[in-house]
């Protein structure tokens, strides 16, 4: 067991509202907001399950490799569509921790740690 440890029951992520970005395009704006924490494979998953399960979800896109979301606002609805949108992802991360904690109590694993997934 020198290359791998039991999955731990809480590694939650949160979003980083102090790198939130903007960028105009056309008539709309993309935000970027990083996450914070480790983000692992399977918290991925349960993310991917819960935005394609819900049609008000799909506008959020993960970027796994920069831990970082994306959303669009329309221009014309104002800031408070963003602040809107900003609540909800925080909900949808919070929904993701808990959907990822039950699975690993439920059923824990043992994987490798990430410096021995670089080396191969």
């Amino acid at each position: 067991m020198d290359d791998h440890w039991l999955v731990p029951g809480s590694t939650d992520m949160a979003v980083d509202l102090s790198r939130l970005e903007g960028e105009a395009r056309g008539g709309d704006t993309r935000y970027t907001v990083s996450l914070a924490g480790s983000l692992r494979s399977d918290w991925v998953d349960a993310w991917r399950e819960l935005v394609h399960s819900s049609a008000v979800l799909r506008r959020f896109e993960i970027d796994p490799a920069r831990s970082i979301v994306h959303f669009a606002c329309r221009n014309v609805d104002g800031t408070a569509m963003v602040f809107d949108a900003l609540e909800r992802l925080e909900t949808t991360v919070k929904r993701v921790n808990d959907i990822v904690a039950i699975r690993r109590a439920s059923s824990p694993s043992v994987i490798a740690p990430r410096s021995a997934l670089r080396a191969r």
